[in-house]
C-alpha cells in the first residue's frame, strides 16, 4: 500500500485500535495503512508522510512486539 487519506487508527505503540480505542491483541499498522497527519480530517497530501509514518511505526511495532517475546 503506498498511501491513504485515512487508514486505520494506531496508538503510540503502532498497535491498531478498535472503535472503542482498545488495541487489537498482536494487529500492527504502519505507513500508508496507518493515519497519521494525511489521515482522517486532515485536508491535502504531504509528500514523504507515507514513508516517515512506515518507519517510525515499524520502529515502534517491532519493538513492542520484541517486548513481549522477552515478557
Amino acid at each position: 500500500m503506498f498511501h491513504t487519506q485515512g487508514g486505520l487508527r494506531v496508538d503510540p505503540r503502532a498497535r491498531v485500535l478498535r472503535p472503542d480505542g482498545v488495541p487489537i491483541p498482536n494487529l500492527y499498522a504502519g505507513g500508508g495503512s496507518a493515519a497519521g497527519i494525511s489521515g482522517h480530517g486532515a485536508a491535502g497530501y504531504l509528500s514523504g508522510n507515507g514513508l516517515l509514518a512506515a518507519l517510525g511505526l515499524g520502529k515502534l511495532a517491532g519493538d513492542h512486539a520484541a517486548s513481549k517475546l522477552s515478557a
